[in-house]
């Protein structure tokens, strides 16, 4: 962004501010948020489908496991405002499940394109902007709890059996989940 002012050919001061659009580190963050907002979605989508299963314990897990994401996208619409960007992005549509497997095989789908996502980000942000790099890591730290607590409740769901898995959710629990 430009902010110092120039003459202009009538000798008036040009005080207009230049807004960079081609700024790599404006496509990485708008390209995450359009990633973390359907994540978001997504993840509170399947929360309420699993309530009306009855299945509270479940749900409950899975709040504590994407608590994290609004914060996340918050820190990278402050980041990208910070730097004189403009949120710019698209939300692609969220994949629901409407059985508790598919709620599980979505949602690990998500987390595992999520991955490599991240990190590309983060390597080509370490080039600009050491800052938006260190923000993506965190969000990368999370994203890494998330898929380890979604593999292993894919492991408890294919070891148990649907029945057994879902009887063994009923319940809220008072251990946190990832």
């Amino acid at each position: 962004m430009r902010l110092w002012p120039m003459k202009t050919s009538h000798d008036q001061l040009d005080v207009s501010a230049t807004i960079v659009t081609d700024n790599p580190i404006f496509t990485i963050l708008n390209g995450l948020l359009s990633g973390l907002w359907r994540a978001c979605i997504q993840h509170q989508t399947h929360v309420a489908v699993i309530e009306t299963l009855g299945l509270q314990g479940l749900p409950d897990a899975m709040r504590v496991g994407t608590a994290d994401e609004p914060v996340a996208i918050r820190g990278l619409l402050n980041r990208l405002v910070d730097l004189g960007g403009t949120p710019a992005f698209t939300i692609e549509a969220p994949a629901i499940g409407a059985t508790v497997r598919e709620i599980l095989d979505n949602d690990m789908e998500l987390q595992r394109h999520a991955r490599p996502k991240l990190n590309a980000a983060a390597e080509t942000a370490g080039a600009h902007d050491a800052t938006t790099r260190n923000l993506i890591e965190q969000i990368l730290a999370d994203e890494e709890k998330h898929l380890s607590w979604l593999e292993t409740e894919i492991v408890l769901y294919e070891t148990l059996g649907e029945s057994l898995y879902c009887a063994s959710r009923l319940q809220a629990r008072k251990a946190s989940a990832a």
